[in-house]
C-alpha cells in the first residue's frame, strides 16, 4: 500500500457515452501496462487478469471508482433514476417508470429520500395509491419505517401511521397482510435478545448476563443482524467472567461481525472519545482471548504495540489496512498512543491521511482522521510525525470536521500554530462555526477586495458568498448574523432562508429568529414553519411553551398565514397545535383569526379531528367554545 490509487469524481451533468469512452479507455490503458489504470483496476478488482479482462471488468471498476458498486447503478444514477426522480413517480402514480426504477436499483423502495427520512411508501401514502404501495411492498418496502416528522407519541410516524390516521382502510389493509405474510413465510431461525439480556448488558452485570444465557442457551451462539456475538459483547464490555463461560459452551472465539471484526478486535470496545494507551483491563481481556486460542488481528498488534508482527504480516503482504468501525490502523495507532506503531506503518507505505471513498450517493472521500485523533487527544508529536509525512492539516473527515476546526475547538495554540505551519486553514463554514468573528470580517473584506483565499469556500460546497457560508454554522452568534446579514442579497421570497428560520427557532434564542425575520418574507420563503413550530423537534431539548409561544408571535408578526396546509398532514398551523395539544398555541393562532372550523379540511384533517383523534380535552374545549361563539355572531 504503497500508493493512494486514483479517484474520480462524477460531473455536475454526467453523460452516459462519455462514460462508456472512460470504461473504454480505461480498459485500454490497463491492457497497455499504465500505472494509473493499474492502480485503479487493483483497488476495485479483485486479481485482475489481463489475459481475461473485458470491457465489462473495465466497467464495473469505472462505477466502482465513482461510488456504486455496479455499472447498471452508475448508468440508472446517469439515467435520472436518483431520489428526487423516484419521488416524483411515485407521487405522480407512475407504475411503470416506478417499476423500472426499482429493477434497476431496488434499494430505492427502502432508502431515505430526503433529510426528513421519509421512504417511497410514505408519498404513495400520501397521495393515496393503493395500487404504487402494493408494488413498493413488492419490492420490500417496510411501512413501519418511520420518517422525521415526528407523531405526538415522540415516534417517528410510518407509512402506516399516515394511512391509518387518515381513514385510508384499503392502504392499512394492504400493510397489515403484508405483516402476516411476513410473519407466516419467516425463515430466520435466529433467537430475539430478551429486553432482560439487553439490560444486564448495559449494567455490565456478569452475574445477570450468565443467568440469562444460562436459561436461554440458544443465545450463545446467536448472531444479531450486525454479526455481533455473546462473545464479542464480552470482549467489548470487559467481563472476563462471561467470556470464560461462554468458552466453556464452545463460544466460536473467531466470529466475524459484519464488518469483519473478531471479538479480539473489540477487546476493550472504546468509545469515540477515548484515547491513551490500554488499560490493564484492555490487555488482560487481549490476552485471554488468545490464550483461548484467538488468532493475532492487526488491530491488536497497534493497540498493543507489537511491531514485530505487523512487519511480519506487511512482509508477507497480508496487512492491508483494515477498519474498525471507519477507523484505519493509523488512527488505531493515535487511539492507544503508540508513537512508535505510527512511524512503522508509515514507514511501511500508509497513507498519513487514510483516505477512504465512501459508499454514498455521489461518491465521497474522507481524509484526515489520523491527524484528527491527534488534535482531540492532544498528541502534538504524533502530529508533527504525520505533517511532516505529507498529512494535510485540512483533511476533511466525514460528518466529523476537519483537524483545524478541533484544534479552535480545543483552544489549544500550540497545535493552531502547528497546523498553521503545515498550511491549515479554517474555511468560511468553520469560522462561522468557532464563533471567529475578526477572521469572519477579514473573510467579507478579503472577498470584497478580490483577494479571497482559495480555500476559504468549504471542501465539496458550491462557490456562493462569503456571508451566505458564515451563518451556516454561524447561525446563533449574534455578532456574527450582524455582521453576515447585510451582505445577503438573497430575495426576501428565496426558499434557502426556511432552512436558516427552522434552526433558528429550533436551537436558538427568540432574538436571533427575529433578527433573521428581519431579511426575509416568511409566508413566502417558509410558509410551514409557523406548523413546525408545534412539533417535537428538536429532541435534544424539552418543549418549552413560553419559547415557542414567543417565537410563533414573532412569526405572525412577520407575515407568517393561518390558512396554508401543509404537504404530510394536510393540515393549517392550528391543526398542526390541536393534533399535538399545544394548548398555547391553539390560543395564540384562535386569537389571531384561524378559522375553528376548516370546512374545506379533509376531514381526518381538521382541528376538531385531530384533537379528538388524540384526545386532547383541553384543545377541544377550547375549539368548541370558539365555534360556538363565531356561530353566535
Amino acid at each position: 500500500m504503497t500508493k493512494t490509487p486514483p479517484t474520480r469524481v462524477m460531473r455536475e451533468h454526467p453523460d452516459l457515452d462519455q462514460l462508456k469512452r472512460q470504461a473504454k479507455e480505461l480498459l485500454e490503458a490497463f491492457l497497455a501496462g499504465d500505472t494509473n489504470a493499474c492502480l485503479q483496476v487493483a483497488a476495485h478488482f479483485r486479481d485482475p487478469n489481463p489475459a481475461t479482462f473485458a470491457l465489462h471488468d473495465a466497467q464495473l471498476v469505472l462505477a466502482r471508482a465513482y461510488g456504486f458498486q455496479r455499472w447498471p447503478k452508475l448508468k440508472a444514477y446517469v439515467d435520472g433514476v436518483t431520489a428526487a426522480s423516484f419521488t416524483a413517480a411515485v407521487r405522480a402514480g407512475d407504475l411503470q417508470r416506478v417499476r423500472k426504477a426499482l429493477r434497476l436499483r431496488p434499494e430505492l423502495a427502502r432508502m431515505k429520500l430526503s433529510a426528513y427520512d421519509e421512504r417511497a411508501l410514505h408519498h404513495a401514502v400520501a397521495e393515496r395509491r393503493p395500487e404504487m404501495v402494493r408494488l413498493l411492498l413488492e419490492f420490500g418496502a417496510d411501512p413501519y419505517a418511520g420518517m422525521h416528522i415526528e407523531a405526538p407519541s415522540g415516534n417517528y410516524p410510518s407509512a402506516f401511521d399516515l394511512a391509518a390516521e387518515r381513514g385510508y382502510t384499503e392502504i392499512v389493509g394492504l400493510f397489515k397482510e403484508k405483516a402476516r405474510h411476513a410473519v407466516a413465510t419467516s425463515m430466520d431461525p435466529r433467537p430475539a435478545v430478551p429486553p432482560e439480556m439487553r439490560d444486564a448488558l448495559h449494567r455490565r452485570d456478569e452475574d445477570a448476563i450468565i443467568a440469562v444465557l444460562a436459561s436461554r442457551p440458544e443465545l450463545v451462539h446467536h448472531r444479531g443482524t450486525d454479526g455481533i456475538t455473546a462473545l464479542h459483547y464480552a470482549s467489548a464490555l470487559l467481563l472476563p467472567r462471561v467470556a470464560e463461560w461462554l468458552f466453556e459452551r464452545n463460544a466460536d472465539i473467531g466470529a466475524l461481525d459484519k464488518n469483519g471484526r473478531t471479538p479480539l478486535d473489540l477487546a476493550g470496545g472504546r468509545s469515540s472519545n477515548k484515547f491513551g494507551k490500554p488499560d490493564a483491563r484492555e490487555l488482560a481481556m487481549s490476552e485471554l482471548l488468545l490464550a483461548r486460542g484467538a488468532q493475532p488481528t492487526a488491530r491488536w498488534a497497534v493497540m498493543t504495540g507489537n511491531a514485530e508482527w505487523l512487519r511480519t504480516r506487511h512482509a508477507e503482504g497480508a496487512l492491508g489496512d483494515p477498519r474498525y468501525g471507519g477507523e484505519g490502523l493509523l488512527s488505531t495507532a493515535v487511539r492507544y498512543h503508540q508513537a512508535g506503531i505510527l512511524t512503522l506503518l508509515l514507514d511501511l507505505g500508509f497513507d498519513p491521511d487514510a483516505r477512504a471513498r465512501l459508499d454514498l450517493e455521489p461518491a465521497q472521500d474522507s481524509w484526515g482522521q489520523p491527524l484528527q485523533y491527534c488534535v482531540r487527544s492532544g498528541q502534538i508529536g504524533m502530529a508533527r510525525v504525520l505533517l511532516a509525512r505529507g498529512a494535510d492539516p485540512n483533511g476533511h473527515i466525514y460528518a466529523a470536521g476537519t483537524p483545524m476546526l478541533d484544534a479552535y475547538n480545543s483552544k489549544d495554540p500550540a497545535m493552531i500554530e502547528l497546523l498553521e505551519r503545515y498550511g491549515g486553514y479554517l474555511d468560511a463554514d468553520l469560522v462561522g462555526h468557532a464563533g471567529l468573528v475578526d477572521k469572519a470580517r477579514q473573510m467579507l473584506d478579503d472577498e470584497a477586495a478580490g483577494r479571497l483565499h482559495p480555500q476559504a469556500i468549504p471542501y465539496m460546497s458550491e462557490a456562493r458568498p462569503i456571508a451566505e457560508i458564515l451563518i451556516g454554522d454561524g447561525l446563533g452568534n449574534m455578532e456574527m448574523l450582524q455582521l453576515a446579514l447585510p451582505r445577503i442579497n438573497r430575495p426576501r421570497g428565496d426558499p434557502w432562508w426556511a432552512s436558516r428560520l427552522r434552526r433558528a427557532w429550533g436551537e436558538f434564542d427568540v432574538a436571533v429568529l427575529r433578527m433573521l425575520l428581519k431579511h426575509c418574507d416568511i409566508a413566502i420563503c417558509a410558509p410551514t414553519e409557523l406548523h413546525e413550530i408545534a412539533g417535537n423537534w428538536p429532541r435534544s431539548g424539552k418543549y418549552n411553551p413560553v419559547d415557542r409561544l414567543a417565537k410563533a408571535t414573532a412569526m405572525l408578526d412577520a407575515g407568517s398565514r393561518l390558512d396554508v396546509r401543509d404537504e404530510w398532514f394536510k393540515s393549517t398551523p392550528l391543526g398542526w397545535a390541536c393534533r399535538y395539544g399545544r394548548v398555547e398555541l391553539v390560543k395564540l393562532y384562535l386569537d389571531r383569526g384561524a378559522d375553528p372550523v376548516e370546512a374545506d379540511a379533509e376531514p381526518w384533517a381538521t382541528p376538531l379531528a385531530w384533537a379528538e383523534k388524540l384526545k386532547h380535552a383541553e384543545v377541544l374545549a377550547l375549539l368548541r367554545d370558539r365555534r360556538h361563539r363565531t356561530t353566535e355572531e
